[in-house]
């Protein structure tokens, strides 16, 4: 469902001169030259593992008469090159059909054909028919898959395909951008004037763009001369856009086009299907995401028993979470919509929504006032504003409203969270709340906690510059969700004394850590250690830090194009205090710096000596989720700033 409200066609394009591809091919089916075969690097990008030589998209719409319903045709082809042995997964293809008759739905005219040199030759190898597998995935949907065959590295693999549907509403977006460069893309859309849609282009892409018309299906009296406005663009020699430090989502950054129908215009029926996000409530109150938060309690008098004794709202949500835990294991995925609860609590396991409603519907006779939020996660791309729609959401966790008017959000399947305490992935600054009675709101999830992480490290120096001491670190907020949730995943104290003793450069022993099995917004761990010291002569050099808190690569790159995001808003305060054996003194300490950027964010370097003690503290503060590219230099000028206070020596000398 991708409505809005628009009643002219508007194209927003981003057009340019265009060049030839970078590598020469001939379009047509099955033209796979000698060259292309024998190709084992691509120029413009050496370290590309694959590459699409040619793109051909074609996108249709048009009314069928004799079903009575508009129509969308895709019709794709597609050629790519296997350079490295990691991409020739690539050439393993899975599709959905929908599976109600109403849908019109087909995937049709499969073809697949791997192309390989041997002595000299061009070789092709077609994927057998039977070698295309469709199964039942569901009651909505049979999945379709193949693979090609004979994929070697060196290979140049050519598949193409026909979609229809009558989903004519459901365009996907096309993305011209992929993770890995494109040499050549043709995308086609051809679609009739009775149709009301926006076209939406993102990134940097240029195109050339030709226009021109084709004769639709005779509509008759229906709709005299229907005709279809054909629009191609085709783009060459685009860069890849995959993985950046820093960046949780590169697909919503990568040059792509939407295409938004807001509605049919004949002259004898007209439909509107713009909608808004009252309409997206409505939905959603209809549907089973509240159905079972307000079904009633599958085990009410266990529910009454888990909370006796418990006082605070926080303590009786807590034991209702516990106790929902204790019947059905989270799978350690999550979803929007839950099964039922039945279903469920009989499988003893489900997925994050099925957890939450079940928490819910208890919460909800316990006497709490509860509703789901529904939020995009940051992974999933920034929600768009301009696009009601259900299918901008993909997780559901809920929001508890107290009676002093304190609001209350959690995922009660993650075992690492807490009230108010979410993942980084879920920090978004759009989420909607959906009351039970409606009609929804919206809501910022990005500082609901707030993040401190405090290191103490109590340290002495010995005369063979061994520096010995204890470090203690506690952790509130989301730092507190990344050491549990760490610790637990590694599963093993000696895994992590072998993860300590690499990030600290030091051997470690006596771990001990608190808080990992509370439910609860904090943690803590503390260990003992010895790190070697730099020595030269007499001359101690001691580097008082035992973590980095910084990434080195997050501004590694001179320039930026694409914003950074940054994990979570947080603070940092780290206490150093070391004592020097008799007869050394200190020679130099870091000078005291303050250094600020335009992010938000400041840090402040202290130390002393006095006698034999060397003190020093560090403190930092992060009061933002995003760095624009317009304040990237600064903010790489910043970052290093702080690399370098990390660096900082305290020097001590023999008498």
């Amino acid at each position: 469902m991708k409505y809005l409200k628009f009643f002219s066609i508007v194209l927003l394009l981003s057009s340019g001169v265009m060049r030839a591809q970078t590598i020469p091919i001939d379009p047509r089916s099955g033209k796979v030259s000698e060259a292309e075969c024998a190709m084992t690097t691509y120029p413009l990008d050496t370290a590309a593992a694959a590459l699409v030589l040619f793109e051909d998209h074609t996108l249709k719409i048009d009314f069928d008469v004799s079903e009575g319903v508009p129509l969308m045709y895709t019709f794709h082809r597609e050629r790519v090159k296997i350079l490295k042995e990691e991409e020739k997964d690539r050439c393993d293809f899975e599709f959905y059909v929908s599976r109600d008759p109403g849908d019109l739905e087909s995937l049709t005219n499969i073809s697949v054909v791997t192309y390989n040199l041997e002595n000299g030759k061009v070789v092709s190898t077609k994927l057998p028919r039977n070698n295309i597998f469709r199964t039942r995935e569901n009651d909505h949907y049979d999945k379709v898959t193949f693979a090609a065959q004979n994929v070697k590295v060196g290979s140049v693999v050519e598949i193409q395909f026909n979609r229809c549907t009558a989903r004519f509403r459901d365009i996907p977006d096309f993305y011209f951008q992929r993770n890995i460069p494109v040499n050549k893309c043709v995308y086609t859309l051809k679609l009739p004037r009775w149709l009301q849609f926006k076209a939406i282009t993102r990134g940097e892409t240029s195109y050339s763009i030709k226009e021109s018309s084709e004769g639709g299906l005779d509509l008759g009296t229906f709709f005299p001369g229907n005709t279809l406005d054909v629009t191609e663009y085709t783009a060459v020699d685009i860069r890849s856009l995959d993985r950046e430090p820093g960046l949780y989502c590169p697909r919503q950054y990568r040059s792509s086009m939407s295409v938004v129908v807001s509605g049919l215009r004949f002259p004898s029926l007209y439909k509107d299907y713009s909608t808004t996000w009252y309409d997206v409530d409505k939905q959603v109150l209809d549907s089973p995401i509240i159905g079972q938060i307000k079904a009633n309690c599958r085990f009410e008098k266990e529910v009454d028993q888990a909370l006796q004794g418990k006082e605070t709202p926080q303590e009786q949500l807590a034991a209702i979470i516990a106790l929902v835990r204790g019947k059905v294991q989270w799978n350690e995925s999550f979803r929007l919509v839950p099964a039922e609860a039945s279903k469920v609590l009989r499988d003893r396991s489900g997925d994050s929504a099925d957890i939450n409603a079940l928490v819910a519907s208890a919460a909800r006779h316990a006497g709490f006032n509860v509703a789901p939020v529904l939020l995009r996660c940051r992974s999933n791309g920034i929600l768009m504003n301009i696009l009601p729609d259900t299918d901008a959401f993909d997780k559901m966790i809920l929001r508890f409203e107290l009676s002093d008017g304190t609001a209350l959000y959690v995922d009660a399947a993650d075992p690492d969270g807490w009230f108010n305490l979410l993942p980084d992935n879920d920090l978004v600054t759009q989420a909607r709340v959906v009351p039970l009675d409606g009609p929804g709101y919206w809501v910022d999830l990005s500082n609901l906690s707030r993040n401190v992480t405090q290191y103490t490290v109590s340290a002495e120096l010995t005369p063979d510059g061994v520096m010995k001491g204890t470090a203690k670190a506690a952790y509130a907020g989301v730092p507190s969700y990344e050491f549990k949730e760490a610790v637990r995943k590694l599963d093993s104290e000696e895994k992590i004394l072998e993860l300590l003793e690499k990030e600290c450069s030091a051997e470690v022993e006596d771990f001990v850590s608190e808080g990992l099995d509370e439910y609860s917004d904090h943690a803590s761990m503390q260990y003992s250690f010895e790190r070697s010291c730099d020595v030269t002569g007499e001359t101690v050099f001691v580097n008082p830090f035992l973590e980095h808190f910084h990434s080195q690569t997050l501004f590694r790159a001179e320039e930026r194009k694409l914003p950074v995001d940054f994990q979570y808003q947080e603070q940092i305060i780290y206490s150093f205090r070391l004592i020097l054996p008799e007869g050394y003194t200190v020679e130099q300490i870091p000078e005291r710096r303050r250094i600020a950027s335009a992010l938000p964010s400041s840090a402040v370097l202290m130390a002393s000596a006095k006698d034999n003690v060397v003190t020093l503290t560090y403190r930092f503060e992060l009061g933002t989720l995003l760095c624009p590219p317009q304040d990237y230099a600064d903010a790489r000028a910043y970052w290093t700033a702080l690399l370098d206070l990390g660096e900082q020596m305290i020097v001590v000398k023999k008498n």
